[in-house]
């Protein structure tokens, strides 16, 4: 009878596992889903757009899936210099290498919401930066909040994207 109860006793811990870890990939997988509104291509309006100096020329954002999770590439067009960031992540907290061109030496993704990812940029372990984009106009406008932490959150940028047409 000892040996029927503490097989049963492993059987529901075997299964409350398999069910623990079944619930981490589900939320996983509907997290990665619920940001493929992101995904595309994105124009910056120069017109509705804020910065604490001159604004860039033109700037053009693109989010696409890879095997290893998503990546962000921007291109600006600051003076005469085209500048281009490309990096790759997951929506899952964990930092992941930045551009060497950019001020953080790691980012990470969190979803907020169903609309609203938010970024953080760390400078050897430091955040140093926050990045909250959000979708409006049913997918077709995206809004970036740039803070940086030097400056107590006050915001450095707004910056006001549209959707490509596909």
């Amino acid at each position: 009878m000892f040996r029927v109860a503490s097989r049963i006793g492993l059987v529901a811990i075997v299964l409350a596992a398999m069910l623990q870890v079944d619930a981490r990939l589900f939320a996983q997988a509907n997290a990665a889903s619920n940001i493929d509104a992101f995904i595309g291509d994105w124009t910056m309006d120069r017109g509705k757009s804020t910065f604490p100096a001159a604004a860039p020329e033109w700037r053009k954002m693109k989010f696409e899936k890879t095997p290893m999770g998503f990546r962000h590439t921007v291109d600006s067009m600051i003076g005469e210099v085209v500048q281009k960031i490309t990096y790759t992540f997951q929506v899952d907290g964990k930092d992941y290498p930045a551009d060497v061109q950019m001020a953080t030496n790691t980012i990470s993704y969190k979803r907020v919401d169903a609309n609203t990812l938010e970024r953080s940029g760390k400078q050897q372990g430091n955040v140093i930066e926050t990045v909250t984009m959000t979708l409006s106009d049913g997918g077709k406008t995206l809004t970036y909040v740039q803070r940086l932490a030097a400056n107590d959150n006050a915001v450095n940028s707004t910056q006001v994207f549209t959707k490509a047409a596909k």
